[in-house]
């Protein structure tokens, strides 16, 4: 039986420097140098090299999650969406003992971009939204705090017309982060855009006493009082938003219409005309239409 035992004892350090497992080991090393090599060159905008130097780690050691997940980072600042699901999904595949939250996070927001495309059907562009909640819900399944997730988790249910569960998104993230002001920002608009600018007013007032410095916060709160013919508190919480960000185009645009319904004239023109000069492409032509035709009204009225 001692002897038994002895041979046992003999066996065990063996197996675990078998030639298979010096191999394995050796290419971890190899593929970890392979790795380095490629953040570094990235980080001296040497995309070329680093892609080249990042694909080879991944062809010395096919398990190993990092040089995915880098690759994927790459892909993603070049606007190379395909390749960058197709490499966190990889980073996702071989992270198995090491789980990773941020893996399904950076997958989730690459799904998102890809259902925002131009061109993608609405079907698709669910599909997508949808995958990309689920990469979301396993982003916090590992990290409960991930209060980011539960952010955009909100911001895709309100894209899908599922109001309750962005709702229900939007305050855990708040829970989590107070100061993450782009969750009461989504949160307000989503309630003042579905017909209900009295709690987005609640929801945006609070926001503005856990961070009175984003002029997003001050612009909701504005659309808000607007819409409840609150023309002059709308006024001050424009103006406010305007000292933050004076070229944000929802605030001239909003603060131009407060002004034109107290009959401001000066004012409304010219910050309407503020927003007409700044209003890019993505701007709506319905909104352009009706600052025109304010300044067209008022021009006769006042």
């Amino acid at each position: 039986m001692r002897r038994f035992v002895a041979l046992v004892a003999l066996v065990v350090p063996m197996l675990a420097f078998s030639p298979g497992c010096k191999l394995a080991s050796r290419q971890r090393v190899q593929a970890i140098n392979r790795l380095n090599e490629g953040i570094a060159l990235e980080n001296k905008n040497n995309t070329t090299g680093a892609e080249k130097s990042l694909k080879e780690a991944i062809e010395l050691d096919p398990t190993f999650a990092k040089p995915y997940y880098i690759l994927g980072q790459m892909y993603r600042k070049q606007g190379k969406l395909v390749d960058a699901e197709k490499m966190f999904r990889g980073a996702i595949d071989n992270m198995k003992e090491e789980p990773n939250a941020e893996y399904h996070y950076q997958l989730g927001t690459i799904l998102t971009a890809q259902g925002e495309a131009q061109g993608v059907s609405q079907t698709e562009q669910a599909a997508k939204f949808n995958d990309a909640i689920a990469q979301f819900q396993e982003c916090i399944k590992l990290d409960p705090n991930h209060y980011r997730s539960y952010y955009r988790t909100g911001t895709l249910y309100e894209k899908l017309d599922q109001p309750q569960k962005a709702d229900q998104n939007y305050r855990k993230a708040i829970e989590l982060r107070p100061g993450y002001s782009l969750s009461f920002v989504a949160l307000g608009n989503m309630y003042i855009d579905y017909g209900h600018a009295n709690v987005g007013q609640a929801v945006l007032d609070v926001g503005t006493k856990v961070n009175d410095k984003d002029a997003h916060m001050w612009n909701g709160l504005g659309r808000a009082q607007f819409a409840l013919n609150k023309p002059l508190d709308a006024i001050e919480s424009f103006k406010k938003a305007k000292a933050i960000d004076p070229d944000l185009v929802d605030v001239l645009y909003g603060l131009g219409m407060a002004y034109a319904e107290v009959r401001d004239r000066k004012n409304a023109v010219e910050n309407l005309q503020a927003f007409l000069q700044k209003a890019g492409n993505d701007v709506p032509e319905d909104r352009k239409k009706a600052a025109n035709d304010t300044m067209a009204r008022i021009k006769d009225v006042i």
